[in-house]
């Protein structure tokens, strides 16, 4: 059985001219274990060739638990084996 993931992003230029690059993954048992939870409703689109994603700012409640604080993380889900 796979493991369930998000794509992690990272913001590349100044607030207004710049853009989103895929970083990595996260497992979705370890964003709910370091209890991230999504912050505000303000989304930006990634897109690579026919890949789409929305991107939102996660939050951690327990900063003691995990770094960053805050995440971009995408809406997408994917299994991974």
């Amino acid at each position: 059985m796979g493991r369930r993931i998000r794509w992690l992003y990272e913001w590349h230029g100044r607030p207004g001219d710049g853009s989103l690059e895929r970083r990595g993954w996260i497992p979705e048992a370890s964003l709910r274990a370091w209890e991230y939870q999504m912050e505000g409703e303000r989304p930006w689109q990634f897109r690579n060739g026919a890949f789409a994603d929305t991107v939102r700012v996660w939050k951690t409640s327990r900063p003691d638990l995990c770094e960053p604080e805050r995440l971009l993380v995408g809406d997408v889900e994917e299994i991974v084996p």
